[in-house]
């Protein structure tokens, strides 16, 4: 056993082993692990981390504050930047995912029509929730890991955050908060946006749209859509990209100017970005 009394190591330092990894683009990420007996510390600097159990885990427990002990199908979620400290305890398996804060609140705008400035990721510590372990246990743990799954990875990993959003008090009913675009302003911009995606669209043009100067239009809209302009039209780009090889009318070279590219590379590197395959394996999966 390793002694507990040694200066705890941060996760990454410690004897983890990792089974098995998948990005699915930039914004989200699976890994999976086992550990035991451990003496440890935890803080993403870069994402939030929702962890579940699927084996062991039955006497760990935090050692910075009064918590439960671990075991199968519990759940702790980490947010950005918050340390926790660990005493491991028998051997167990678990997984992480790893979502931008950024990713949860567009979520939460699609979804739920929610301003994204309302959404807070709790710290929370062994908690248990059927549908996500459901979702974890019976399609992500069971699920063969490589890039021709990677949709259907992302798909599973959007409703594991939908119904976290849903079921962990991620939405608090309060009153609006002020700031950000209208709701007329943003209907306006996004219209133009989605009317114009095909060319290049310049700031001073949403700006004069929502009566703003630029620099205001910018803090305001990465406000309402937790996205900068930039991003949100790269998003709509690619949402038509992949409606437009999924009809197979058009090479991909035709798609990528089409949907406002400079050219396949530059199309190319957005999507996978986005969506953690190329362009030309999506085809693949989808004619």
């Amino acid at each position: 056993m390793k002694n507990s009394r040694y200066k705890p190591l941060s996760f990454e330092q410690s004897d983890k082993v990792c089974d098995r990894q998948l990005s699915l683009g930039s914004e989200l990420s699976w890994a999976q692990y086992q550990n035991e007996k451990e003496r440890l510390f935890y803080n993403n600097h870069l994402q939030h981390t929702l962890s579940m159990y699927l084996a062991g885990g039955y006497e760990t427990h935090r050692t910075d504050m009064p918590s439960p002990q671990g075991g199968p199908g519990r759940f702790c979620l980490m947010p950005q930047d918050c340390e926790s400290h660990w005493q491991l305890g028998s051997p167990q398996q678990f997984m992480h995912l790893y979502f931008d804060d950024d990713y949860i609140k567009q979520l939460a705008i699609q979804v739920f029509d929610r301003d994204p400035r309302l959404i807070t990721i709790p710290e929370l510590t062994f908690f248990e929730n059927p549908t996500l372990e459901a979702l974890f246990r019976h399609q992500m743990a069971t699920m063969n890991w490589d890039p021709s799954s990677q949709l259907m990875m992302k798909q599973f990993s959007d409703s594991i955050l939908i119904s976290l959003l849903q079921s962990n008090q991620l939405m608090p009913e309060i009153a609006p908060i002020k700031g950000g675009l209208s709701p007329q302003v943003k209907r306006r911009v996004t219209d133009f946006m989605q009317a114009h995606f095909h060319r290049q669209i310049y700031l001073h043009e949403l700006a004069t749209l929502a009566q703003l100067s630029e620099y205001h239009f910018c803090r305001m809209f990465k406000q309402s859509f937790a996205a900068t302009p930039q991003a949100y039209l790269c998003q709509l780009r690619i949402e038509q990209t992949q409606a437009l090889i999924k009809q197979n009318q058009h090479n991909l070279t035709e798609i990528a100017l089409d949907c406002g590219f400079a050219n396949q590379s530059h199309m190319g590197r957005y999507f996978k970005q986005q969506l953690g395959i190329s362009p030309s394996a999506f085809k693949r999966l989808h004619v």
